[in-house]
């Protein structure tokens, strides 16, 4: 919802001032919305990347060796 709101904000920001009913201008504008979806969710990406980078732990836990043993199942 929000990559949609950016691209059709970015859509109507390029007609201002355009006639809409050029199909060349239309294009313009669908290309200028999908572009900044793009780079929206590009940099949505890179930032979880980042997050991820640290929050990642390194190495083994380390266990407790007088805590009772876990059963999964």
């Amino acid at each position: 919802a929000l990559l949609n709101t950016l691209a059709t904000s970015a859509a109507t920001d390029y007609l201002t001032g355009k006639d809409p009913r050029d199909p060349a201008v239309q294009a313009h504008a669908g290309l200028e919305a999908y572009s900044t979806a793009y780079w929206w969710s590009a940099v949505f990406f890179a930032v979880g990347l980042v997050i991820s980078v640290i929050l990642y732990r390194r190495g083994v836990p380390e266990q407790d060796p007088d805590a009772a043993p876990v059963v999964h199942m």
